[in-house]
Protein backbone atom coordinates (compact mmCIF):
# COMPACT_ATOMS: atom_id res chain seq x y z
CA UNK A 1 0.00 0.00 0.00
CA UNK A 2 2.96 2.29 -0.59
CA UNK A 3 0.85 3.93 -3.31
CA UNK A 4 -0.48 6.51 -0.84
CA UNK A 5 2.73 8.56 -0.72
CA UNK A 6 2.73 9.12 -4.51
CA UNK A 7 -0.90 10.24 -4.22
CA UNK A 8 0.17 12.87 -1.67
CA UNK A 9 2.88 14.03 -4.04
CA UNK A 10 0.53 14.04 -7.03
CA UNK A 11 -2.13 15.93 -5.08
CA UNK A 12 0.30 18.84 -4.83
CA UNK A 13 -1.03 21.87 -6.74
CA UNK A 14 2.02 21.98 -9.03
CA UNK A 15 0.83 18.89 -10.84
CA UNK A 16 -2.58 20.41 -11.51
CA UNK A 17 -4.46 17.14 -11.07
CA UNK A 18 -8.10 17.45 -10.04
CA UNK A 19 -9.98 15.34 -7.50
CA UNK A 20 -11.50 13.04 -10.12
CA UNK A 21 -8.11 12.24 -11.64
CA UNK A 22 -6.60 11.59 -8.21
CA UNK A 23 -9.60 9.46 -7.23
CA UNK A 24 -9.20 7.41 -10.40
CA UNK A 25 -5.49 6.99 -9.67
CA UNK A 26 -6.31 5.71 -6.20
CA UNK A 27 -8.89 3.28 -7.57
CA UNK A 28 -6.40 2.06 -10.17
CA UNK A 29 -3.37 1.74 -7.90
CA UNK A 30 -4.92 0.65 -4.60
CA UNK A 31 -8.54 -0.21 -5.37
CA UNK A 32 -7.53 -2.77 -7.97
CA UNK A 33 -5.35 -4.55 -5.39
CA UNK A 34 -8.32 -4.72 -3.01
CA UNK A 35 -10.66 -5.87 -5.78
CA UNK A 36 -8.45 -8.68 -7.03
CA UNK A 37 -7.53 -9.77 -3.50
CA UNK A 38 -11.05 -9.80 -2.10
CA UNK A 39 -11.29 -13.60 -1.63
CA UNK A 40 -8.26 -13.42 0.69
CA UNK A 41 -9.23 -10.12 2.30
CA UNK A 42 -12.61 -11.51 3.32
CA UNK A 43 -10.81 -13.75 5.79
CA UNK A 44 -8.96 -10.77 7.31
CA UNK A 45 -9.68 -9.91 10.90
CA UNK A 46 -11.77 -6.85 11.64
CA UNK A 47 -8.61 -5.19 12.94
CA UNK A 48 -6.82 -5.67 9.61
CA UNK A 49 -9.83 -4.35 7.69
CA UNK A 50 -9.67 -1.25 9.93
CA UNK A 51 -6.01 -0.82 8.97
CA UNK A 52 -6.91 -0.96 5.27
CA UNK A 53 -9.69 1.55 5.92
CA UNK A 54 -7.22 3.87 7.66
CA UNK A 55 -5.02 3.76 4.55
CA UNK A 56 -8.00 4.58 2.36
CA UNK A 57 -9.05 7.40 4.71
CA UNK A 58 -5.55 8.90 4.45
CA UNK A 59 -5.73 8.80 0.67
CA UNK A 60 -9.21 10.37 0.62
CA UNK A 61 -8.12 13.15 2.98
CA UNK A 62 -5.18 13.87 0.70
CA UNK A 63 -7.22 13.76 -2.51
CA UNK A 64 -10.07 15.90 -1.19
CA UNK A 65 -7.77 18.17 0.83
CA UNK A 66 -9.59 17.37 4.07
CA UNK A 67 -8.01 18.21 7.41
CA UNK A 68 -6.20 15.41 9.22
CA UNK A 69 -8.70 15.51 12.09
CA UNK A 70 -11.80 15.20 9.87
CA UNK A 71 -13.94 12.46 11.46
CA UNK A 72 -14.01 9.14 9.61
CA UNK A 73 -17.77 9.20 9.03
CA UNK A 74 -17.40 12.51 7.17
CA UNK A 75 -14.42 11.14 5.21
CA UNK A 76 -16.52 8.10 4.19
CA UNK A 77 -19.45 10.31 3.19
CA UNK A 78 -17.25 12.64 1.12
CA UNK A 79 -15.42 9.68 -0.47
CA UNK A 80 -18.70 8.20 -1.64
CA UNK A 81 -20.28 11.46 -2.78
CA UNK A 82 -17.27 12.96 -4.53
CA UNK A 83 -15.21 9.93 -5.58
CA UNK A 84 -17.85 7.16 -5.65
CA UNK A 85 -15.61 5.23 -3.28
CA UNK A 86 -17.15 2.74 -0.83
CA UNK A 87 -15.66 1.89 2.54
CA UNK A 88 -13.34 -1.13 2.43
CA UNK A 89 -15.81 -3.41 4.22
CA UNK A 90 -18.70 -2.32 1.98
CA UNK A 91 -16.58 -2.88 -1.13
CA UNK A 92 -15.59 -6.37 0.04
CA UNK A 93 -19.24 -7.17 0.75
CA UNK A 94 -20.25 -5.91 -2.71
CA UNK A 95 -17.56 -8.02 -4.39
CA UNK A 96 -18.56 -11.13 -2.42
CA UNK A 97 -22.21 -10.69 -3.35
CA UNK A 98 -21.33 -10.24 -7.02
CA UNK A 99 -19.05 -13.31 -6.96
CA UNK A 100 -21.68 -15.57 -5.41
CA UNK A 101 -24.54 -14.18 -7.54
CA UNK A 102 -22.54 -14.65 -10.76
CA UNK A 103 -21.38 -18.13 -9.76
CA UNK A 104 -24.92 -19.23 -8.97
CA UNK A 105 -26.50 -17.63 -12.04
CA UNK A 106 -23.94 -19.32 -14.31
CA UNK A 107 -24.13 -22.64 -12.43
CA UNK A 108 -20.42 -22.70 -11.61
CA UNK A 109 -19.91 -26.12 -9.96
CA UNK A 110 -17.41 -24.91 -7.34
CA UNK A 111 -19.68 -22.09 -6.18
CA UNK A 112 -22.69 -24.39 -6.15
CA UNK A 113 -20.81 -26.94 -4.00
CA UNK A 114 -19.59 -24.24 -1.62
CA UNK A 115 -23.10 -22.83 -1.29
CA UNK A 116 -24.57 -26.29 -0.71
CA UNK A 117 -22.04 -26.99 2.07
CA UNK A 118 -22.59 -23.53 3.53
CA UNK A 119 -26.35 -23.94 3.48
CA UNK A 120 -26.10 -27.32 5.22
CA UNK A 121 -23.88 -25.77 7.89
CA UNK A 122 -26.15 -22.75 8.22
CA UNK A 123 -29.24 -24.87 8.67
CA UNK A 124 -27.53 -26.94 11.36
CA UNK A 125 -26.00 -23.76 12.90
CA UNK A 126 -22.64 -25.50 12.65
CA UNK A 127 -20.39 -22.96 10.92
CA UNK A 128 -16.92 -23.47 12.36
CA UNK A 129 -15.04 -21.08 10.09
CA UNK A 130 -16.84 -18.09 8.60
CA UNK A 131 -16.24 -17.67 4.88
CA UNK A 132 -17.10 -14.98 2.37
CA UNK A 133 -20.35 -16.89 1.83
CA UNK A 134 -21.47 -15.92 5.34
CA UNK A 135 -21.93 -12.35 4.13
CA UNK A 136 -24.01 -13.47 1.16
CA UNK A 137 -26.83 -15.39 2.80
CA UNK A 138 -29.53 -13.21 1.21
CA UNK A 139 -28.13 -13.89 -2.25
CA UNK A 140 -27.79 -17.59 -1.49
CA UNK A 141 -31.31 -17.91 -0.16
CA UNK A 142 -32.75 -16.00 -3.12
CA UNK A 143 -31.43 -18.85 -5.32
CA UNK A 144 -32.48 -21.54 -2.87
CA UNK A 145 -35.75 -20.40 -1.30
CA UNK A 146 -36.95 -22.04 1.89
CA UNK A 147 -39.32 -24.93 1.32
Amino acid sequence: MGSIIPLRILSNKKWGLNQNTLGNLYKSLVGSILDYSFPCLNSFSENNIKKLQAIQNTAVRSILKLKYDTPSNIVHHEAFNKLKLLTVSNRLFELSERYVRTGLSHSIPLVERLVKKYKEGFESRNIEYPTQLCNCYLTIFSYFPET
